[in-house]
């Protein structure tokens, strides 16, 4: 493992040191899949760092992980008659909410570690030793820390039956830093794999591998686009030379020379063309012309490999106010709630150590991002107190305010057919008479 880590840095700084704002040949067989990335049609590299630079990818990444950010998470407890009981003492609960280790706060956290999850497929974590932080001993876990799936080096199954990850030191601690690798356990280790998998199950496959043809198209519309705008929007042209070169590095110093002086910050200065040279524009074609809409397009199909709705990534095109609410539903819906869920289901496997009955559960809490505007919300608490499964506080909660100190606060019961006098669901006292109706104008019963 020594020989190996050693020459899989070394390739690392290999890797970091190509200067990559230079020219290169797209034919040459080094930018095809010697550096952990691969190939497309389109004839350019895709990988993590490449595709990570695209605006839609961006924008994904942004808003993807600060939504999660922003959903709270707890362990609830089920009981009988699909009773829920919250636990936000316990530590899994803490873990999630207060303070998932020394370094991240939860938001932090879950964001970085939803973007893992969706990007690379994979979420890594190493199970910190049990402190004073999470709750009393002996509950097995002191925290959750990230690490970089970009760190994974190798997953194997040894003798005893158990998967051992191994990870390279962080790129950051290359230069003057111990450069050993890092061995955990699987049960050292709390790995999140997100579909689809490899074909031995231990891994998922990034995004990046598993849609490369879409990443390689989009970066090279991109690329194209910017060479674009790099020569004022224009297209090359012909030079038509009445003589012939000395030799052919003759030949090439001029062109050099002419495309130095015509691109970049020169290319709206005047240039000479002597010895009768003439140079012919090529006319830009509807192809060309339409560079803005090909750029949409590929940006929608790389949008819509996460489900992620465009106009969140600011492409309104067929957005209107009718139909952003409903893609908005369908973010939290078809985007965030499968993240969730595997965050979840991941938690429950690796990290609630006391649940031997399967009583406990984690769940994130979707009802921040899927409520309305007020005036609907209110509709809807009403329809709730009304129909006798929402009580004050309920709604008091939902809205992150206080409860009410008094009894009433905690009670289903309609206070629109609530009646002291004993009346029943229908504004109806024992002899069919309405309750309401209980005193005249003199303060004299109507009952007699």
């Amino acid at each position: 493992m020594g020989i190996l880590s050693g020459i899989g840095n070394a390739l690392r700084l290999m890797a970091d040191s190509i200067d990559v704002t230079k020219p290169r040949d797209q034919w040459d067989p080094q930018y095809w899949g010697a550096l952990g990335g691969g190939g497309s049609a389109a004839g350019v590299v895709v990988n993590d760092r490449n595709v990570s630079q695209l605006g839609a990818v961006q924008s994904v990444r942004y808003g993807l992980s600060s939504a999660m950010s922003t959903l709270p998470a707890s362990v609830y407890r089920r009981g009988a008659g699909g009773a829920r009981e919250a636990l936000p003492d316990h530590p899994i609960s803490r873990l999630f909410a207060a303070r998932p280790n020394d370094l991240n706060s939860p938001a932090e956290f879950i964001g970085e570690l939803s973007w893992h999850l969706s990007y690379y497929r994979n979420g890594f974590c190493k199970i910190l030793p049990p402190g004073d932080r999470l709750g009393p001993q002996p509950y097995g876990l002191g925290g959750v820390e990230l690490i970089h799936p970009r760190r994974l080096a190798q997953v194997e199954r040894r003798y005893d039956g158990r998967l051992y990850y191994t990870f390279n030191p962080p790129a950051t601690l290359v230069q003057g830093a111990s450069l050993k690798t890092e061995t955990y356990r699987e049960d050292e280790l709390w790995h999140l794999r997100g579909n689809p998998l490899r074909e031995d199950g231990l891994l998922g496959e990034p995004i990046f591998e598993s849609a490369q043809k879409v990443f390689g198209r989009a970066i090279a519309v991109h690329d194209y686009g910017d060479i674009w705008f790099a020569n004022s929007g224009q297209t090359g042209g012909i030079i038509k030379h009445p003589g012939n070169f000395k030799d052919k590095d003759a030949e090439n110093d001029f062109l050099d020379t002419w495309r130095r002086t015509s691109t970049g910050r020169n290319r709206h200065r005047d240039r000479l063309l002597k010895y009768g040279a003439e140079y012919q524009q090529l006319k830009v074609t509807n192809a060309e012309a339409q560079l803005l809409e090909t750029e949409d397009a590929a940006d929608t199909a790389v949008l819509g490999l996460w489900s992620y709705p465009p106009h969140r990534a600011g492409r309104l095109k067929r957005s209107t106010n009718n139909n952003i609410e409903q893609q908005s539903s369908e973010f939290v819906i078809y985007c965030l709630a499968p993240l969730a869920i595997a965050i979840e289901q991941a938690a429950e496997r690796d990290l609630l150590l006391d649940n031997d009955d399967n009583s406990l559960f984690v769940e994130f809490n979707f009802a921040g991002l899927l409520r309305g505007d007020l005036l609907n919300r209110y509709r809807a608490y009403l329809i709730g107190r009304q129909g006798e499964w929402l009580s004050a506080n309920d709604i008091l909660r939902f809205e992150n305010m206080s409860p009410r100190s008094d009894p009433e606060g905690s009670e289903y019961k309609n206070p629109l057919t609530k009646d002291s006098a004993g009346a029943d669901a229908g504004g109806k006292d024992g002899a069919g008479k309405d309750a309401g109706a209980g005193e005249n104008d003199d303060g004299e019963s109507d009952n007699g």
